[in-house]
């Protein structure tokens, strides 16, 4: 578990521990894409030979990376009320301004565009019925949350 190891310094050390958490914990269609990300974002970091800290340009860089590896294994693009709707925004404003805090806050209205967006993939196309109209997608909220604590905004 992460919670019992402290953490190395070392960005791409420290991501490949939350990869093995989330290869062992994470079912779902949804585990296997964040497993695929991750993967491709450590193989980005590595690339760039990002040791200790890496920059927000790093780390801007290396999450367009991932996210074009990903878009080999779904067609989920902003729009389909998908965690794609917070995670674009997110690199877009990441690389375009090297600043965490905004990108967070991107990904955030991202998520928060999905309420009453139809959705074209993912459970809620098959669960159907009502009650997406007041709510954002889960896994775009839950992305946002996740950029908001690493930016340090709650």
């Amino acid at each position: 578990m992460i919670s019992e190891t402290q953490p190395s310094g070392d960005v791409v050390v420290d991501l490949d521990k939350v990869v093995e958490v989330v290869e062992n914990s994470m079912d779902g269609t949804s585990g296997a894409l964040y497993a695929i990300f991750l993967n491709s974002l450590v193989h980005s970091l590595r690339q760039q030979g990002s040791t200790g800290e890496a920059t927000p340009k790093i780390w801007g860089a290396a999450l367009k990376q991932a996210s074009e590896a990903l878009s080999h294994y779904t067609p989920a693009q902003p729009g389909d009320r998908t965690l794609v709707d917070a995670l674009h925004p997110f690199i877009e404003v990441l690389n375009a301004t090297g600043d965490v805090k905004q990108a967070a806050e991107a990904s955030r209205k991202g998520a928060e565009g999905t309420k009453g967006m139809q959705a074209s993939l993912g459970r809620t196309v098959y669960i159907g019925g009502t009650g997406y109209e007041q709510v954002p997608d889960p896994g775009a909220w839950g992305l946002s949350e996740l950029f908001s604590g690493l930016a340090g905004v709650k």
